[in-house]
């Protein structure tokens, strides 16, 4: 039996949508389970839609959903190039064959006469499709249209009949040929179109299972039918439910973000991302909505995929990026939330000391971005406060319970975990408070904010010294 080989073969025309994103998941993940190769290839002939930089851009977002190749762009590989624009003399090889086995023929059509080729079906109520004008054409009436300047595109013959896509999704799917129309395989300034190009790297490359997106479906009778004039074995076909906006309709930017950059920016964990792109249209039955890597590469089933579109979820999303982040060790989540504090002074600052902090925060945050709101906290120098702390500490006797806070700290030659009871004892004692009344103002005049990390979580971290400092403040601006 042939080694599972799969690809993901984005086109460089913009950042990397998270559908797509799921298509590459699908294919690592298939290709983890059995134990197999997954390649990057890059689509990138279609020059007039090209985006600088978002080559680098798509692999950066891979690399960090996880989502490293085996063969491809900058790892290399026996079936390179992996860059289509570099392996123009393969497809006018294979082109070549097609046309002398008379498998392909010459269109001089110009754009004009195509389009009004469709407009002209369209108002018969048919579907558009090449009617084969330069079929049949002689070559006296090809060098004319030559000698008029027009250079002519590489079209396939269809044959007639029906083509079966066998899908490990869909199941059977049957197309009839007829409506398929004669497609182009070269464009008239020598670039391979799509269907082309992907039939002959999938063949070179031995890509044994093509998991896709359902918009390719119309793509692969006509894939199929040129595997066969070429002489190649076709893989296997796979074509999962696209993902759907709340409100029904195909994801876009109209509801929210939908690259991968993006959610990399507002925070979300990859792992979260990818637990949620894997839950999306089933494929992952037999256990719980949370899982490691290990678990979906495990639960990973093509036959398990539902038919039906998937639901993209923003609510879901974030759930699950908290429960990652509550279940992350301080350590692994100090590295992730890294480029959300390069704003924050910390020269100087113990990564020991910076991961517990990390720690006691990430019980009141759903993405990395939100850090920032209890991280000046726990750091040296003044902070400021919102109206509710103003207010709290604005109370009846806030000022005596922030006074006899200092006097309980002062004695003592540090503060930390083990002397929290004897400091909340000697509070309730010298007050005759307990609960929101004894802690609140505390907790305003150390953090400025009511919401957030526990106060017993933020005292040893804070320490005696900036402790004092900040109820003295407080006591002070009395």
């Amino acid at each position: 039996m042939k080694r599972v080989r799969v690809r993901f073969a984005p086109s460089p025309t913009g950042m990397l949508h998270i559908g797509n994103a799921r298509t590459a998941l699908y294919n690592k993940l298939f290709a983890l389970k059995h134990d197999g190769a997954f390649i990057l290839r890059i689509e990138d002939t279609d020059v007039a839609r090209l985006d600088l930089g978002a080559e680098r851009a798509i692999m950066e977002d891979l690399r960090w959903l996880g989502l490293d190749w085996d063969e491809g762009p900058e790892v290399g590989g026996r079936y390179g190039p992996y860059l289509q624009s570099e392996r123009g003399n393969i497809y006018q090889e294979y082109a070549q064959r097609l046309l002398e086995k008379g498998k392909v023929y010459p269109c001089y059509c110009t754009p004009e006469e195509l389009e009004q080729m469709r407009k002209m079906l369209l108002a018969k109520g048919e579907r558009p499709r090449y009617l084969g004008r330069c079929r049949e054409l002689s070559p006296t009436m090809a060098r004319e249209l030559e000698r008029e300047g027009r250079r002519p595109s590489l079209r396939f013959k269809v044959p007639e009949g029906t083509t079966v896509v066998e899908d490990i999704i869909h199941g059977a799917k049957t197309f009839e040929n007829s409506l398929i129309g004669d497609f182009v395989i070269m464009r008239s300034d020598g670039r391979p179109a799509y269907n082309f190009a992907a039939v002959v790297d999938d063949a070179l490359m031995e890509i044994t299972h093509v998991i896709r997106g359902e918009d390719h479906l119309p793509n692969t009778p006509r894939q199929l039918l040129l595997y066969q004039a070429l002489g190649f074995a076709p893989p296997h076909f796979a074509h999962h439910p696209m993902l759907l906006g709340p409100d029904g309709t195909r994801l876009s930017k109209r509801h929210g973000a939908t690259s991968v950059q993006a959610y990399r920016e507002e925070g979300f964990l990859p792992q979260a991302m990818a637990n949620y792109l894997v839950l999306l249209g089933g494929g992952s039955s037999g256990g719980g909505e949370v899982m490691s890597w290990e678990e979906m590469i495990e639960r990973f089933s093509l036959e398990e995929i539902a038919r039906s579109p998937a639901i993209f979820d923003l609510g879901k999303l974030r759930w699950l990026n908290r429960v990652h982040i509550h279940k992350m060790e301080p350590e692994d989540l100090l590295q992730h939330a890294r480029p959300f504090l390069q704003d924050f002074p910390l020269e100087g600052v113990k990564e020991g000391w910076l991961a517990q902090v990390m720690d006691v925060i990430k019980e009141n945050i759903t993405t990395l971005a939100e850090v920032g709101l209890y991280l000046p906290i726990f750091l040296p120098g003044k902070i400021p406060k919102d109206e509710k702390a103003k207010a709290a500490l604005a109370e009846n006797g806030a000022l005596k319970v922030i006074k006899t806070m200092e006097e309980v700290v002062r004695d003592l030659p540090e503060v930390d975990e083990k002397n929290l009871p004897f400091i909340f004892s000697k509070l309730q004692a010298r007050t005759a408070l307990k609960g929101k009344s004894l802690f609140f103002p505390i907790r305003a005049a150390l953090t400025g904010k009511m919401e957030g990390p526990e106060l017993r979580n933020i005292l040893p971290l804070l320490g005696k010294e900036v402790i004092l400092e900040r109820l003295k403040e407080v006591l002070g601006g009395s």
